[in-house]
């Protein structure tokens, strides 16, 4: 109480209303009334001195904002032609936030003209200062302050922008492009010397340009904290960014692009975390601080969830996709932590319980099976299958196609993929290129691949199976139900998820008899998932068990994980095949590949932005030399060995390579689509397609030093020869 007194009656010195300022900075004008003027010299002839000490607001302003500051549009004549201005009117602030104001402040008006001046000096966006008013009693207490600001027609902000992307157009390109301009202005308004302190979303504002990019405009600037330019710390700048709402995973990549491509530093990282939580913790209270004003906007925000189609709700957590088609994948939005709220707990129950029903069957059968490995003759013909993709490049894909069958002396299978969010026109192609493909002599099989909207949109994602089996089950090897399942970046959160997406094909299947089923399309090794989502599968539904089987980014086939090699891995998946009692016990593994160095945003693993390191490293060890990663040459080696050892283990009856042409990780590289660049695994595919056409694998020979593997096989002729390598060789015969 003694405090509040002091500050009512407390007279402020003048030289705390004039802050200090650089040379070329507008002068201080007095003018009638009390009122104290500052003008931008571009804005001197016009009439804005009048509206800034006008008793009235003009009829013609229209009201943009109504809270504690009021914000409106109005005409300003500028040599005699009238431009839209926006006039904003503070309240005199508390005598108590007045004290604790320090003298080189100002007021909040004040603050917001000089941060404009200086972002605006510096060609950081924001809508142009034009002018600013102070009113004051005889002790120097703010009465009043206004702010005139250019108007900027047509102007969006982050917020909704973020908000369309992810309902409307949930494309990877168009989202980092948003982002990265985001993130520029951000370190430009930092750079300046300029803290913010209220940088939410709806306050970076976004316009885009006629050239189609996006300019970036920060605005709601009365708060600011200014600093001599270029002396903002890590710390300060993390938590002045700490506002942003991005999920996780984006948040990651959008504090990348502001440290231009590192990884945040860790002071930044800490202080992000630590303003983030607690503002957090703020916004939770706010129901307890303000009860009547949170119940009336719950109220309203109800009022339109029920007004409005389930088509227009905004998707966020689980329901938040997005499809990069760069690396030709879905992206995740969240870090691993908040990816794990997202997941049903009875999930877990579903494992246990298939665990304590099958687990010692799993464990006899795979016992079982893995020892029996490499003891099976098998023909290796129609083992290898590439994927192709049903888009512009499909003459190329051909093209390139032949070429590996005129030396395997064969047609070589085929797996198309149908993507339910590229629409019906696609899926429509799709079914016209299966049927191009069947006529040329090609095995083809067709992949369903689902997005987060064919779960909520069971009728759509039915229209779509239904669309493609309709128009290729007279030919079709398979139809391979899902996509990475066992990956929420690709829709499927919950074991019942993938059981919706189940149940079209399941009515297929009974008007089409004839159709061979296979999934559940599983990614990398996750033993711990893969029970739980075959809990869920009727049995008969399935011909075979389809996985794709990567070598989980560690390098060689021939390397473990854990206790499992590639050999071992593909053991276990037949195990869970004869377990679980599909058709046919041999999986078949629909995608792999390996990352390649330099391949950027189109590789599957630096999606959807490239980071080259921590900060703390640059610019000496960029990390897009590191592994996972691998040069173009041991792809090669390891692609071949990989196709060796999982037909000749006996587990897998074909292995899809993913995919022949692609500029991020295809045999042949289309960077530049005009002259395609075979890659060295493309001729290395060809060797060993032409060394195995009509040959069958005999045996494993084990007599061998420690890192040799050798594979005997037999010709139609009776002759026989070895296929033998180490970790660092491509197999040659010997």
């Amino acid at each position: 109480m003694l405090l509040c007194a002091v500050c009512a009656n407390m007279k402020l010195p003048m030289d705390s209303l004039s802050p200090k300022i650089s040379p070329d900075f507008p002068a201080w004008q007095e003018s009638a009334a009390g009122w104290r003027i500052i003008i931008n010299p571009a804005w001197e002839n016009s009439s804005a001195k009048e509206l800034l000490t006008a008793k009235e607001e003009r009829p013609d302003a229209v009201l943009l904002q109504q809270g504690r500051e009021r914000v409106v549009k109005t005409p300003c004549e500028m040599a005699g032609t009238p431009r839209d201005v926006v006039v904003k009117t503070y309240r005199a602030p508390g005598r108590l936030r007045e004290f604790f104001e320090k003298k080189d402040k100002g007021s909040k008006a004040f603050r917001a003209f000089k941060a404009a001046w200086i972002l605006e000096k510096n060609g950081v966006g924001t809508p142009s200062p034009i002018a600013l008013a102070e009113r004051r009693d005889g002790n120097g207490h703010l009465l009043e302050s206004r702010l005139i600001t250019e108007f900027v027609p047509a102007m969006s902000n982050f917020r909704d922008e973020l908000f369309h992307i992810y309902a409307k157009n949930p494309d990877c390109e168009a989202l980092m492009s948003l982002m990265q301009a985001a993130a520029d202005a951000c370190r430009a308004m930092h750079d300046c010397g300029i803290i913010h302190r209220d940088l939410g979303n709806q306050n970076i504002a976004m316009k885009k340009t006629d050239a189609g990019a996006w300019s970036v405009l920060l605005i709601d600037l009365d708060r600011v904290r200014i600093f001599p330019a270029g002396t903002l710390t890590d710390e300060q700048r993390g938590r002045d960014l700490a506002r942003l709402d991005l999920p996780s995973d984006f948040r990651r990549v959008f504090h990348s692009m502001y440290y231009m491509g590192y990884g945040e530093p860790g002071a930044f990282h800490l202080a992000e975390k630590k303003e983030r939580e607690a503002f957090e913790r703020h916004s939770a209270l706010r129901p307890w601080r303000h009860p009547i004003r949170e119940w009336k906007i719950r109220r309203e925000d109800r009022r339109i969830a029920q007004a409005s189609p389930s088509s227009d709700i905004l998707p966020l957590g689980r329901e938040l996709w997005i499809w990069d088609g760069r690396s030709e994948q879905a992206i995740p939005a969240y870090m691993s932590k908040d990816r794990r709220k997202f997941r049903s707990p009875g999930n877990i129950l579903k494992i246990a319980k298939e665990f304590l029903l099958r687990g010692n069957a799993l464990w006899k059968n795979y016992k079982t099976l893995s020892s029996a490995s490499f003891s099976e003759k098998t023909d290796f013909a129609g083992t290898l299958g590439m994927c192709l993709e049903a888009d512009a490049s499909w003459e190329t894909q051909l093209s390139w196609l032949e070429k590996l069958e005129k030396s395997a002396d064969a047609k070589l299978p085929v797996l198309l993929r149908t993507y339910h969010h590229k629409g019906a026109a696609h899926w429509r192609d799709v079914v016209k290129k299966a049927n191009a493909l069947h006529a040329r002599g090609n095995a083809v099989a067709v992949a369903l691949v689902q997005d987060r909207a064919a779960i909520r949109n069971a009728k759509s994602w039915r229209e779509m199976v239904f669309s493609v089996v309709e128009g290729t089950h007279g030919f079709a090897d398979f139809y391979e139900i899902g996509h990475a399942t066992n990956r929420g970046k690709w829709g499927v959160w919950d074991f019942s998820d993938y059981e919706k997406l189940l149940a079209p094909a399941i009515e297929a299947k009974k008007k089409f008899p004839g159709i061979k089923l296979t999934g559940p399309a599983c990614i990398d090794f996750d033993l711990h998932q893969l029970p739980g989502m075959m809990s869920g599968i009727p049995a008969g539904t399935f011909h075979a068990l389809s996985q794709h089987l990567y070598v989980d980014r560690r390098g060689a086939p021939e390397n473990f994980q854990g206790k499992f090699d590639t050999t071992e891995k593909c053991a276990i998946h037949r195990a869970f095949a004869k377990t679980y009692g599909f058709e046919k016990e041999k999986i078949i593994i629909s995608e792999v590949n390996w990352p390649l160095l330099n391949a950027g945003v189109y590789g599957p693993i630096d999606s959807p932005f490239v980071m080259f390191g921590p900060w703390e490293t640059r610019p000496a060890a960029p990390w897009t030399v590191e592994p996972p990663r691998v040069s173009e040459e041991d792809c090669a080696k390891f692609m071949c060995r990989y196709w060796l050892l999982t037909i000749a283990s006996g587990h897998v009856s074909r292995v899809y390579w993913w995919r022949l042409v692609h500029r991020g990780f295809g045999l042949v590289d289309d960077s530049a689509p005009e002259n395609p660049r075979p890659r060295a695994a493309f001729f290395a595919l060809q060797k060993l397609l032409s060394q195995l056409a009509g040959t069958r694998f005999e045996r494993r020979l084990t007599d061998l030093p420690a890192g040799t593997w050798a594979l005997e096989f037999s010709r139609a002729d009776g002759s026989r020869f070895t296929l033998s390598w180490t970790l660092d060789s491509f197999p040659e015969i010997s």
